[in-house]
């Protein structure tokens, strides 16, 4: 037994020099357009793979123990690079672990495209984390959307109140509303939670938690009306929402006491047209279903056949048609997103089964609507029915809508539908045609669709029929006299897409009004009381790449940019371009401060070019492209494409510009259309209405025929806005990106996710906060600024820093950011008082 013990002694000690000396001949090797690999370097200096293979061209990097531990923080890793890193998060993801922090308040997200059991339980599950981080004494809690709310949430309520701002960005289908909607989820049960226990009277708790449910079953509505189906996700944003919510102090915690939404460009091309192999808005297909009609009888959804008559326009609620469960299942088997899976567990809200198609499914804790059991509560509290348009419409009535108001709805979404049948032929064409007033204009091909738009809008057939087929013109000269002028059949369907676009914005626009006035908080009678303190939450339209790029994708990517611009400006505050460039090297390669203006710094931005020539005379689409060249052409972030067997723009059809994310082509073809928020025939015919929503929609809508109301100049002063007041917060980031490009579960794709890493400054801004935290680099953060100052480290920092440092010494906190070295003459000097930086030019 003791010569046993001997030689299993010496075979533990052979074992550990063994791997010792393996762990010294280790290095990170990545074959030309491969991914990284941890490889063995032999004594010659030869690199082996781990197939066995030994290339010459491959780029090798350092590696040592601490790359082969699981950080919940990456930066407590010695020599990070993007091998260890992209390991790292390889490893979390097999482990079903998608969220990372990247720094005190940066946490990266994953998207899986699978659902996690258990990922989002409330309140258990959450519970059980953290008090699992409190035995081992963890200074922070683990990485999770649910951590970066809390922080918001203990912040916002702290002596010193400063506003919070909860900011989630990334491209699109990366998961940016599913963590949106998980982290207002967390918030409104911490408010809830709060009331229960400080409720003084029995009634107290039930009236109290009326506002937490409203504020989740807003979600229901908002994403029906404003999510679609993409080649890339199954519930896609279609438009930016800012959740402003009013939080004020309350017994030990807080209590939210009011909310309000404020919306950033809906998609509303989207309703007159899509691309091949995407959908409209979701509610289109489910007041379909729930009516029993077929979405291939509407041409705006794609269709090709004429709709037959609907039934009445103002059909009670109750009579919704309810789907069997063969259909349902039939549905859902075409991948179809179902309303109980879309608010469960989709990150951007999917199919909840394990092997979902693409549409980011990272859960399986079904929320429909705000409560836990996957039910929307109405004012008496009973569930709701399970079919897609009845969970709206119970949202709708819990939020105040009486049952007018969804006929209304319902009515005017019916009409839009109809209007996209109706079609146009020219003078002497064949068909059941109507000839419109004026002679020479186009003939409406059908009448029975146009009778039945006009019907569901409330106004006479005539009056539609001229709006589609005449343009109003207003002399500008004399005394404003107005003219009519006969439109083409193609002007006519371009006016008839115009129509349907904003009709359902306005629509959009309406239901977030009636949201924010049954949100808005109560009066308080004149007894004052303590005013409410603010926290955001951003969910916007991620960089976007569809092929075919116009206006919209550029607004988009316009508005990342912003965030982006952000992001950097947060990561790397206090430090001057100079001290920067010592550390990172050109610091001007992390700065997207000129891409930014190129798109909207006056007067040659390109938004301000289009506006130019969408006020010309002789504006035209070539025009803006050979203008926008001609005045960009030393631009770094500015090209042309250049014909070839694979492009079929040059510089007077299309543009790209150099995004952060990546290189993007724009074709100009619809851009002055888009960019013109106003209607040929305006508004004026429909706010005579006999419909009392279509009337309530256009109210307010002024607009003269015939001027010009620039899309993008609004978009452009409402994103400053958002900036400023995003600079005035503490901000939280949620940096989301997807596991691979094909959406498909199960599949970490190295390449794929190094190329996001890079593009989003994730790993420069990593590496930055390493270089911070082991002190070779600081800056002073004004005591009084309102971003978040470092937190203390955690127990894994912790212990990275005691391995570097005597045993005898404890662990101190992070280094405090000091005054880096004054910059030179010829470098710009950063301000170094408390007010937020500067908004981008």
């Amino acid at each position: 037994r003791v010569e046993g013990a001997a030689s299993r002694t010496r075979r533990r000690r052979k074992a550990s020099a063994l791997a010792s000396a393996m762990t010294a001949s280790l290095c990170w090797a990545r074959p030309k357009g491969g991914a990284w690999v941890l490889a063995e370097r032999t004594e010659s200096g030869d690199v082996i793979l781990p197939d066995g293979r030994t290339l010459d061209t491959l780029e090798t990097a350092a590696h040592n123990v601490s790359h082969t531990l699981n950080w919940d923080d990456p930066t407590c890793m010695d020599d990070l690079h993007e091998a260890p890193l992209l390991d790292l998060l390889r490893r979390r993801f097999q482990q079903g672990t998608i969220y990372t922090w990247a720094g005190p308040d940066v946490l990266l997200s994953v998207n899986p495209f699978r659902t996690i059991p258990r990922l989002y339980d409330l309140p258990d599950g959450w519970r059980r984390a953290a008090t699992a981080a409190a035995e081992r004494k963890s200074s922070s809690t683990p990485p999770h959307v649910f951590s970066v709310a809390e922080r918001a949430w203990r912040s916002v309520l702290s002596a010193a109140g400063t506003p919070q701002a909860l900011v989630c960005n990334g491209e699109s289908g990366a998961g940016k509303t599913e963590a949106c909607r998980q982290m207002l989820r967390f918030i409104a049960h911490a408010s809830a939670d709060c009331r229960a226990v400080s409720a003084a009277a029995g009634g107290a708790k039930e009236e109290a938690s009326k506002l937490e449910d409203a504020v989740l079953n807003t979600t229901c509505v908002l994403e029906a009306f404003g999510n679609a189906r993409t080649k890339h996700n199954h519930n896609s944003s279609r438009f930016g929402k800012l959740t402003c919510l009013g939080v004020t102090p309350h017994g030990k915690g807080g209590v939210v006491s009011s909310c309000s939404f404020r919306t950033l460009l809906l998609e509303r091309s989207r309703v007159a047209g899509q691309a091949a192999g995407e959908r409209s808005f979701h509610v289109f297909y489910w007041l379909l279903e729930a009516r029993g009609l077929d979405p291939d009888s509407y041409a705006m959804l794609g269709g090709t056949a004429r709709s037959p008559a609907p039934p009445a326009a103002t059909e009670a609620a109750d009579t919704i048609y309810a789907a069997s469960e063969e259909e349902a299942e039939g549905e859902a088997a075409e991948g179809r997103p179902e309303m109980d899976a879309k608010l469960a567990g989709g990150a951007e809200g999917e199919a909840a089964e394990s092997e979902a198609a693409p549409g980011d499914t990272i859960a399986d804790d079904p929320i429909a609507g705000g409560t836990d059991d996957g039910e929307v509560k109405t004012e008496a509290g009973e569930a709701a029915p399970s079919s897609e348009l009845a969970v709206v419409e119970a949202a709708l009535a819990a939020l105040g809508f009486s049952a007018a108001d969804v006929a209304g709805v319902w009515s005017t979404l019916l009409g839009l539908l109809e209007l996209g049948n109706v079609a146009f032929i020219a003078p002497g064409g064949e068909g059941d045609s109507v000839r419109s007033e004026g002679g020479g204009s186009s003939l409406v091909e059908e009448a029975a669709p146009l009778e039945r738009a006009a019907e569901a809008l409330g106004v006479p057939a005539a009056k539609l029929q001229k709006a589609l087929t005449m343009r109003t013109h207003t002399a500008l000269a004399g005394r404003g006299s107005s003219s009519q002028i006969p439109l083409s059949p193609s002007e006519a369907a371009e006016a008839r897409d115009a129509l349907t676009r904003h009709l359902y914005q306005h629509l959009f626009d309406f239901l977030v009004l009636r949201l924010n006035a049954h949100l808005a908080p109560p009066s308080s009678g004149g007894k004052g009381g303590e005013e409410a303190r603010s926290l955001m939450l951003l969910d916007i339209v991620g960089f976007e790449d569809v092929g075919s790029n116009s206006l919209e994708q550029l607004l988009i990517n316009y508005a990342n940019e912003a965030l982006h611009h952000l992001f950097l400006r947060h990561v790397f505050r206090g430090f001057s371009d100079e001290a920067l460039a010592s550390v990172l090297g050109d610091a001007s390669r992390i700065d997207n401060r000129c891409c930014v203006a190129l798109i909207d710094a006056p007067p040659k931005g390109l938004l301000h070019i289009l506006d130019h020539q969408c006020r010309a005379p002789q504006g035209s689409e070539t025009a803006f492209c050979l203008s926008a060249t001609q005045k960009h052409e030393e631009d770094p972030f500015f090209t042309v494409p250049k014909l070839s067997r694979d492009c079929s723009h040059d510089a007077s059809s299309a543009f790209i510009v150099r995004h952060f994310a990546a290189d993007v082509l724009y074709t100009s073809g619809g851009c002055l259309e888009s960019n013109n928020d106003t209607l040929v025939g305006g508004s004026h015919w429909l706010r005579a209405s006999t419909e009392p929503l279509v009337t309530e929609l256009f109210e307010e809508d002024k607009a003269v025929a015939g001027t010009f109301s620039s899309v993008g100049g609004r978009f452009a002063a409402n994103l400053k806005e958002l900036m400023a007041r995003l600079r005035s917060t503490q901000t939280h980031f949620v940096r989301c990106m997807k596991s691979n490009g094909g959406a498909l579960p199960h599949t970490f794709d190295a390449p794929y996710v190094r190329s996001r890493l890079r593009a989003a400054g994730s790993l420069t801004a990593l590496r930055f906060e390493r270089r911070l935290q082991r002190g070779d680099v600081v800056a002073e953060a004004p005591s009084s600024s309102p971003q978040q100052p470092p937190l203390p480290p955690s127990p894994q920092r912790k212990i990275a820093t005691e391995n570097r440092k005597p045993p005898t010494s404890a662990s101190p906190p992070a280094p405090a950011r000091q005054a880096p070295p004054a910059p030179s003459p010829t470098s710009p000097a950063q301000p170094k008082s408390p007010s937020p930086p500067p908004p981008p030019p």
